[in-house]
C-alpha cells in the first residue's frame, strides 16, 4: 500500500482516464454529498450515544454451550491483530499522505468511511433476525434497539451483539484491502483491453469481489466461527454451522465493486463523483471536511442500497436456521431456541413486530406479550336490513 499512495490510488493514466466535464451551474456534487454526510454522521452520533446511555448496553452471555478452545484463542489473536492492522491502514492511508501532502488522498477519505462504516453492519436485520455473531467475542450488546422502528426482537442481554473489537476494524481493513485488489484488477483488464467500457471492467470487478468473499467469509471467517448466516439462501455447507448463503456473496460483490468503481473512475483532475466541485469551496480545512463529509456518505450510500436494502429482505423471510447451529447457545445469542420461549426464524415463522409483538414458541403455539392490545375484526357495513333500498 505504501508504494500505491504517492498519487491518488485508482487514478488512471492521462491516456487512459475518462474525463467528465464538471458543471458550470447549479450545486456541485460535493456540497449535496457533504450535507448528507454531515446528516449521517450526526445520525451515527445519535444513535450511539443512545445505545450507550441505554439499557441495551449490555454484554449478550454466551449461554451454556462451551466453544472449542481453539475458537477462543483465534478470537484473542484476530481481535488484536486486527486493530493493528486498522491502525496500519489509517497511517499508510490517511495521517502519513496527509501530513506529505497538506490534504488527505483518496484512499485517506476512504479509510476515514470505513472507521464509521461498521455503524451500519447489523441494518439488515431491520426486519427480521438472519445472522449471528459469536457471544465469545467481546461485546456490549447492539445499538439496534436505538434505530427508529426497528423490528427484529431482543433485550438487553439476549440479541444479536456487535463485537466491537473484531467489527470495527474488519470494516477498516477488510474494505480498504479488498478495494485496492478490485482497482489493481480493473487495471489489470483494462491494460489487456483499452477499450473496454466502464460497465466491462465493473463486471470483472463484481466476479473478483464475490470471488474475495467467497474466500474471506466461506471459507476462513465463518468456519472460525467469528460470525454465521443462518438465515441466508445457502450457496456451501448448508446444513453446518458455518452455512455460507449466495445472498451475502452477491450483496457484498456489488457493494465492494461500488467502492471501487468510485475509487477507480475520476475525473480529469482525479476527483471522484462526491468530490466534483471542491474547488467551489474555500479554503483547504473547509475543503477537507467537505470531502471527508461527502465520502462518509457515498460509502454508507452505497452499503445502504447494496448490501442492507436486499439483505432486509433476507431477514423478513429467513431460511431454515441449522439444527448445527442452534445447538451451539454462543451462536445464537439468546434470541431463539433452547432456554428461550421463542422459535428459530424459517418459512411459516411469522415475523414478530419489535419486542411486543405476537410470536411463536417453539412449541407453536402463539404467545401474546403482557400489555398487548390486539385489533378486533370491524364487521362489514351491509346497509339498514330495515331501510329502503
Amino acid at each position: 500500500m505504501a508504494s500505491t499512495i504517492q498519487t491518488p490510488l485508482g487514478a488512471r493514466s492521462a491516456a487512459t482516464a475518462r474525463s467528465v466535464a464538471r458543471p458550470d451551474s447549479g450545486i456541485p456534487p460535493i456540497k449535496v454529498a457533504t450535507f448528507f454526510g454531515a446528516v449521517v454522521v450526526s445520525f451515527i452520533a445519535y444513535i450511539w450515544i443512545r445505545w450507550v446511555a441505554g439499557p441495551f448496553f449490555e454484554r449478550v452471555p454466551t449461554g451454556p454451550s462451551d466453544a472449542p478452545e481453539w475458537m477462543k484463542m483465534t478470537f484473542v489473536v484476530w481481535q488484536g491483530g486486527g486493530i493493528v492492522a486498522a491502525a496500519a491502514c489509517v497511517w499508510l492511508g490517511l495521517v502519513r499522505p496527509w501530513r506529505r501532502d497538506g490534504r488527505p488522498s483518496t484512499d485517506g477519505l476512504i479509510v476515514v468511511a470505513c472507521t464509521t462504516l461498521w455503524f451500519g453492519d447489523p441494518l439488515s436485520s431491520y426486519f427480521g433476525h438472519w445472522f449471528t455473531y459469536n457471544a465469545n467475542l467481546v461485546n456490549f450488546g447492539s445499538w439496534v434497539s436505538a434505530v427508529p422502528g426497528w423490528l427484529a426482537p431482543g433485550e438487553p442481554g439476549a440479541m444479536v451483539p456487535e463485537p466491537i473489537l473484531l467489527i470495527g476494524p474488519v470494516y477498516v481493513y477488510f474494505i480498504v484491502l479488498a478495494t485496492l485488489f478490485g482497482c489493481a484488477v480493473m487495471r489489470a483488464i483494462e491494460r489487456r483491453r483499452p477499450r473496454i467500457r466502464p460497465w466491462q471492467l465493473m463486471a470483472g470487478c463484481f466476479v473478483a469481489m464475490c470471488a474475495v468473499d467467497l474466500v474471506a467469509e466461506g471459507l476462513i471467517w465463518l468456519p472460525l466461527g467469528f460470525w454465521e448466516y443462518p438465515g441466508g439462501y445457502g450457496l456451501l455447507f448448508p446444513s453446518t454451522y458455518h452455512k455460507f448463503p449466495v445472498n451475502e456473496m452477491l450483496t457484498i460483490g456489488a457493494m465492494f465493486t461500488a467502492v471501487c468503481s468510485l475509487r477507480y473512475f475520476k475525473n480529469d483532475r482525479g476527483e471522484t463523483l462526491v468530490e466534483r466541485g471542491v474547488e467551489q469551496i474555500h479554503g483547504v480545512r473547509r475543503q477537507t471536511v467537505a470531502r471527508l463529509l461527502a465520502m462518509i456518505f457515498a460509502l454508507h450510500a452505497i452499503m445502504f442500497f447494496a448490501y442492507n436494502l436486499p439483505n432486509s429482505f433476507v431477514g423478513a423471510h429467513s431460511r431454515p436456521w441449522p439444527a448445527d447451529l442452534q445447538e451451539r447457545s454462543y451462536l445464537t445469542n439468546g434470541i431463539c431456541g433452547a432456554d428461550t420461549d421463542r422459535i428459530c426464524p424459517g418459512p411459516g415463522v411469522p415475523n414478530p413486530h419489535g419486542v411486543d409483538g405476537a410470536y411463536l414458541d417453539r412449541a407453536g403455539n402463539l404467545v401474546i406479550p403482557a400489555g398487548t392490545t390486539l385489533p378486533r375484526p370491524v364487521p362489514f357495513d351491509r346497509g339498514d336490513p330495515g331501510g329502503l333500498e
